[in-house]
């Protein structure tokens, strides 16, 4: 986190640990109560690696399962790298500002993604560097935050994943039931940007930023689940996280087999439990039977007001639609499905 940037945030009361803001003094029930209007979150437990030469377009379409060449400084795109059996080392969102890309990812994972990468450089011009520090980020939703936000710059991104640059800052739209979006600048600008804003608005952290990331169906691997999942498994496929049409990558015929030979065994599901516990990312979630088998794995949890705690699950398809599933055991409150924001019409040939 940006040290500056940091002091700013505990001037404002935000209690922060492991570079992570945890809250701004309010109750989780307190905080989402405020997603119908307008909502400002740190996004700092974000990390951002930098791409930059003559070779960075070839290189980073060499790496990636996204098409690179589609990003542009108005377009971004989610994407993932995989080692060479198709398993995900990390997911990002890849934006570009001022002829750089970023990938932004969970920050846990940074480090070993950028020494991975930095492995396949070898002689190509190109530069990856980590900027978690030079560039802060904030994240800004709820039904006025398109308003508000039109109040103070011309332009602003139309459709989801689109991006635009004014005055250093870069503002990206974000998917989700409400208006979201995802700002990254100089600390000097975002700090200012915060300011014009938190009048009208309340401060969460970053558990009721990650629940709107969950209700949008979005993955992200962190720490605990590299390798666990091919891109299919946590529904890449569906929100244009693939291309099938651009080229070899690390994986590439794993994936491209799962998509034209393959039936998926195993998907991306939304769920809620009543429970204590937060579940942690990797966490079993069994199958309600003597045995008590694995019916899948936690991706990611939040805590939410009105339904105790709300997860993305990678589950075996089969016992999702025709068993009770639990977590850890077959103990306690039996999960709850919950729709996705969209379509796996294509779900049977991926």
């Amino acid at each position: 986190m940006n040290t500056e940037w940091e002091k700013f945030l505990l001037s404002i009361n935000a209690t922060i640990e492991n570079d992570t803001v945890k809250n701004f003094g309010l109750s989780i029930e307190e905080e989402q109560t405020a997603y119908s209007n307008l909502v400002l979150t740190d996004l700092s437990h974000y990390a951002l690696i930098e791409a930059s030469g003559d070779d960075v377009i070839e290189f980073l379409q060499g790496q990636l399962t996204n098409d690179i060449k589609l990003v542009t400084e108005s377009s971004g795109q989610l994407s993932a790298y995989c080692n060479p059996k198709g398993r995900i080392l990390a997911n990002f969102r890849i934006f570009k500002r001022q002829e750089h890309y970023f990938l932004r990812m969970r920050s846990d994972v940074v480090e070993a993604t950028l020494k991975r990468l930095r492995m396949f450089v070898m002689r190509s011009k190109v530069e990856l560097t980590d900027s978690s520090a030079e560039l802060s980020r904030m994240g800004i939703a709820g039904i006025n935050a398109t308003n508000k936000l039109a109040s103070i710059f011309k332009n602003l991104p139309a459709n989801t994943d689109d991006s635009c640059t004014e005055n250093d800052v870069t503002i990206i739209k974000l998917a989700g039931e409400l208006p979201r979006y995802e700002v990254h600048g100089s600390f000097a600008e975002i700090k200012d940007l915060w300011q014009k804003l938190q009048t009208d608005a309340v401060t969460m952290g970053e558990n009721s930023w990650n629940l709107l990331t969950i209700r949008a169906g979005i993955p992200e691997i962190v720490s605990a689940t590299v390798e666990a999942f091919v891109p299919q498994m946590v529904n890449l496929q569906a929100i244009n996280s693939l291309s099938f049409t651009k080229g070899c990558y690390p994986g590439q015929e794993v994936v491209a087999r799962m998509h034209y030979l393959g039936k998926l065994k195993r998907r991306l599901f939304i769920g809620s439990v009543k429970t204590d516990t937060l579940p942690a990312s990797g966490q079993a979630i069994m199958s309600n039977d003597e045995s008590e088998q694995k019916a899948g794995q936690i991706v990611t949890a939040s805590w939410s007001k009105d339904k105790g705690v709300e997860f993305l699950a990678v589950l075996q398809i089969e016992k999702a639609e025709k068993e009770e599933l639990h977590i850890e055991s077959n103990r306690g409150s039996a999960i709850q499905f919950i729709d996705l924001p969209y379509s796996l019409e294509k779900e049977d040939s991926n």
